[in-house]
């Protein structure tokens, strides 16, 4: 259904717009937008004090994210790429670009925009291999969950990652909010979120193939415990292996439940069923308790029980070879050993950030550190100094919530 929304968006016609709109930062997409991915970043572009113009190289834009863009003061569409590109080339409020998606078209804008400062988002926090890919070392700032993160890169670019990044916690779903439970408690309401299969075979980490038909076989005792499957599989589901998609549709059929938007999934799950993907740090923000299944599939690509296990080590594993589903819940629905380890890294990977607007100020702060990359000096060292130095005045980092201040070399740097 075609948007009704009004449209923010630029032409060759109105490349004046685009300079009277003076955008610090271009939120850049090889080929298209991928909405999901906008969506992670929705709500700190929503709360930021900066402007951003956001670009697509082959100019595709799903509705949603017109939509979306529509709403904020503070964004605007660039539609025709080449001619954005020009216009944006002689912006003199332009800090540099944000990149979600590692694309060889990331290069090219990073060698003609070579005084701009460029940073990479990504699309999650992820044990994934591909959160430690080689081209980090084109970008002046990565933005990471927490330091540890810049160990997953390959050793020869780690010192310049290091120097680079800047931790500002996992992305915060909107609308999540910390699970108030006090004690363990009866589960009545499973979310069942595979990723999806990744662009090869050795980025597969869904568990759908081995897991979607054990619990499709369960679903009928779960029900009859009184226990609802709610599954919501990654956006990107079946884009490589079609057959995916009838595997999703196997389980809908057994009796589960189509997943509501993922705020509302997050908060009606008792407990997570999840891969080694984003959604399990995002999940991980309710502090509820969290399973990954460790199949067959996840040691072909290299993650062993051992590896989960230091990776997670808030998670519970389950084999589902060995051990009943009914079972594991029984323990968790009882004992729960694992909620205080859950708590402990919560704080460790969103970075003692208890809200949206406190993680988004951490975004404008590591936005603002980017650009002493080109002056020799390192993000990461300014972006920690000012966040220290917030904390010892007992705020947070100045941000907004009805619309940008513009800001210049000046104000933030």
């Amino acid at each position: 259904m075609a948007s009704r929304v009004k449209r923010r968006s630029l032409t060759p016609e109105s490349t004046k717009a685009l300079r009277a709109f003076q955008p610090d930062w271009c939120l850049f997409w090889p080929e298209k937008v991928r909405a999901w991915q906008f969506d992670i970043w929705f709500p700190y572009i929503r709360r930021s004090r900066y402007r951003f113009a956001v670009a697509a190289s082959a100019n595709v834009f799903p509705d949603a994210v017109r939509d979306r863009v529509a709403s904020l003061p503070n964004c605007v569409i660039v539609e025709d790429f080449a001619e954005g590109m020009r216009c944006l080339g002689t912006s003199p409020g332009l800090r540099g670009f944000l990149y979600t998606s590692g694309k060889r078209e990331n290069l090219r804008v990073i060698d003609r925009f070579r005084r701009a400062s460029h940073v990479w988002l990504g699309h999650g926090e992820s044990e994934k291999r591909t959160s430690g890919f080689r081209m980090a070392m084109f970008y002046d700032s990565v933005l990471v969950a927490d330091y540890r993160a810049v160990g997953r890169f390959h050793p020869a670019m780690r010192a310049w990652v290091a120097l680079g990044a800047c931790a500002i916690g996992a992305p915060i779903v909107e609308g999540v909010e910390v699970d108030a439970r006090t004690r363990p408690r009866p589960i009545r309401t499973i979310l069942y979120a595979p990723t999806w299969e990744g662009h090869s075979d050795s980025l597969d980490y869904s568990s759908l193939p081995d897991v979607a038909p054990i619990l499709a076989a369960q679903l009928p005792e779960l029900m009859d415990r009184g226990i609802t499957m709610i599954v919501r599989p990654h956006p990107a589901t079946g884009l490589r292996l079609p057959d995916r998609n009838r595997v999703v549709e196997r389980l809908f059929a057994s009796g589960a439940v189509r997943a509501p938007d993922k705020a509302q999934a997050f908060r009606d799950a008792d407990i997570m069923i999840g891969d080694v993907s984003g959604v399990m740090a995002e999940f991980l923000f309710t502090q509820s308790p969290a399973v990954i299944p460790v199949s067959r599939r996840l040691t072909a690509v290299g993650k062993s029980e051992d590896l989960l296990a230091d990776a997670y080590p808030w998670v519970y594993r389950w084999d589902p070879g060995r051990r009943e589903l009914v079972d594991l819940l029984a323990e968790i629905e009882t004992r729960d050993p694992l909620d205080a380890a859950r708590s402990s890294m919560a704080r460790r990977v969103f970075r003692d950030h208890r809200s949206l607007d406190d993680a988004a100020a951490s975004f404008d702060l590591a936005l603002g550190a980017a650009s002493w990359r080109k002056r020799g000096v390192p993000p990461r060292l300014v972006y920690e100094t000012r966040q220290l130095l917030w904390r010892l005045r007992g705020r947070s980092p100045p941000h907004r919530d009805d619309g940008p201040e513009r800001v210049d070399g000046s104000n933030v740097r």
